[in-house]
């Protein structure tokens, strides 16, 4: 299901669309492509190779998310009870799972990066208590993204691919932060 959020104290309308692997292969093995994006992700692979990730994912949840129609950033999200992650920090029930990456290098310092996160944030938060990613520790800018966002520490934990800071952000500090948010994007979507 597509959906829509203006959030508020912005004017840029973000449009989140379920990935699929037929149509929004090439655009994603860009980005994953990318320089800024290779360190991390970690998928900088053949166009084949990223269509056969992206067919094949099950309990992650892609998006393609756009800014007034022009595609800029991919999201997965996921429940945590059934991530591999669950079992390297003290996981909750409900806890709410998200990665993300921004495409196009001119997209950053724009602040619509931010909106894609506080929305993510939002959509996550209304489905569960609490809302967590694990980046990598070396990389300062996602870090540094996710405080902006109002997460916080869990601590670090040693995961298959990386040493990973486990963040989190709890439904009310983000209620807190991002007054509306949370309405603005709604439960249907």
């Amino acid at each position: 299901m597509t959906w829509s959020v203006t959030l508020p104290g912005a004017t840029t309308e973000l449009t989140f669309t379920p990935v699929r692997a037929s149509d929004d292969t090439e655009l994603i093995h860009d980005w994953m492509n990318r320089s800024h994006v290779v360190p991390w992700w970690q998928l900088g692979v053949s166009t084949p190779e990223i269509h056969a990730y992206l067919a094949g994912l099950t309990h992650l949840r892609p998006w393609l998310v756009s800014a007034g129609g022009v595609p800029f950033g991919y999201v997965e999200t996921y429940v945590v009870a059934e991530d591999a992650l669950a079992a390297h920090y003290p996981a909750r029930p409900d806890d709410q799972g998200f990665h993300l990456l921004v495409g196009p290098l001119s997209m950053l310092g724009t602040g619509v990066p931010r909106l894609m996160g506080r929305a993510v944030l939002a959509w996550l938060l209304n489905r569960g208590e609490r809302a967590v990613c694990e980046p990598d520790v070396r990389n300062g800018r996602m870090l540094a993204y996710c405080r902006r966002l109002g997460l916080t520490s869990l601590g670090e934990v040693d995961l298959p691919e990386k040493r990973a800071a486990v963040l989190a952000c709890e439904r009310a500090e983000f209620d807190a932060r991002w007054p509306g948010d949370r309405a603005a994007v709604g439960v249907l979507a």
